[in-house]
């Protein structure tokens, strides 16, 4: 009886680990697809001024956008995002989610080439940078078929505007983006 028991255990546990782990590969996979639609909307377009960031100088050129590679937001786009949820009434996603810490890998980001991506070091935002764009985790719904993601953008110099922004996507063959949402612009 108690090896029976124990071979059900083993049978149970490399279920899990299966389980879990193909979910967490494929999760990951959409989170790149996601994070490459939402830059190639917000950041893709062959001139700057196509791109809704009409306050971006068309005098210069840029080569780089700066990413900050974690999704550590501050209490102010946290309370932007919870009123969003609640006003939408997008009972499906969770502001915690929101909160968990993560750290891009901006090799993962292989289908957007319109600037070269460069990790954020320090807090130059100078030209040839476009500017600096923090991307938030991936919300999911329960389904994995619905996803919220939150990018916060500093246009280059000193900083002085920007915007936050909310993005829906939905998956049916691939990851579309249904609705983008303003924020708040400076």
């Amino acid at each position: 009886m108690k090896k029976a028991s124990q071979r059900y255990r083993t049978i149970f546990v490399s279920l899990m680990v299966l389980l879990f782990g193909c979910t967490s590969d494929s999760t990951e996979s959409d989170e790149y697809q996601i994070i490459s639609e939402v830059l190639n909307h917000s950041f893709g377009h062959q001139k700057d001024d196509s791109n809704g960031l009409g306050w971006v100088d068309l005098s210069k050129t840029y080569s780089s956008l700066l990413v900050l590679n974690h999704t550590r937001l501050r209490e102010s786009d946290i309370q932007l995002l919870s009123n969003y949820i609640s006003y939408n009434n997008l009972t499906d996603f969770s502001i915690k989610d929101f909160q968990e810490y993560k750290e891009w890998d901006i090799e993962k980001i292989i289908d957007f080439n319109r600037y070269e991506l460069e990790i954020m070091t320090d807090q130059s935002i100078s030209s040839p940078y476009i500017g600096m764009v923090q991307i938030s985790s991936v919300v999911f719904n329960m389904k994995l078929n619905e996803a919220l993601i939150y990018t916060s953008f500093l246009c280059t110099g000193n900083g002085d505007c920007g915007a936050d922004i909310v993005y829906h996507l939905k998956k049916e063959e691939k990851w579309k983006i249904v609705k983008v949402e303003t924020l708040s612009v400076s």
